[in-house]
């Protein structure tokens, strides 16, 4: 696939705070926030990221085979899991810990 372009229009090196009321002051924090600086090379490889889990979620329904009662389901998808060793295909270990649900690879057999 084609990659896509980045845009070739330099950020702006000041921001200027524009309201409908003049009677609203500027944010404070806008003497404070520095404006990133272009990344010197955008070709060169990114440094690789950190597993960042999703804080919550929400418990989901499935259906046992042929039944019309739902039942809760978890699904949790990321390339986070196999960055922690959750690759796919792999056994899990699932126990119930002081009311948290701890989820690890089994060790292989």
């Amino acid at each position: 696939p084609a990659r896509k372009k980045r845009a070739t229009v330099p950020p702006p090196t000041e921001i200027e705070w524009r309201t409908l009321d003049p009677s609203i002051p500027p944010r404070v924090y806008a003497e404070r926030t520095p404006i990133p600086d272009p990344r010197p090379d955008p070709d060169a490889p990114r440094r690789p990221g950190h597993p960042r889990a999703p804080h919550r979620c929400t418990v989901g329904y499935g259906y046992y085979p042929a039944s019309n009662q739902r039942i809760p389901t978890l699904r949790l998808r990321g390339r986070w899991l196999e960055q922690l060793g959750f690759t796919i295909g792999c056994k899990l270990d699932i126990r119930l810990r002081d009311g948290e649900l701890v989820v690890s690879v089994a060790p292989a057999d």
